[in-house]
């Protein structure tokens, strides 16, 4: 299945391709799509993408999880304290 695909113009990139981009488990992504930290997002197949323009987001969500071993409930209070909801 292709990686990348274009939804409205708009780039979106299959969340496998993004969680080996970050070096992080698909399942945080998909954690933090299902609790609405990442949007938007859209089905692809048997896959979720990611809009390619939120990238920004999901290194920041990656960073909190990861380099500061925050939990993506805390992450969602951390990113809604700074005004950035989504």
């Amino acid at each position: 299945m292709d990686q990348r695909v274009y939804i409205d113009g708009e780039l979106y990139l299959s969340l496998d391709l993004v969680a080996e981009l970050y070096r992080v488990q698909p399942l945080v992504l998909r954690s933090a799509c299902e609790q609405g930290l990442i949007a938007p997002i859209a089905p692809h197949g048997a896959s979720v993408c990611i809009a390619a323009f939120r990238l920004d987001r999901v290194a920041t969500i990656v960073r909190l999880h990861v380099g500061l071993g925050l939990d993506l409930r805390r992450i969602a209070e951390h990113l809604a304290a700074c005004g950035d909801e989504g």
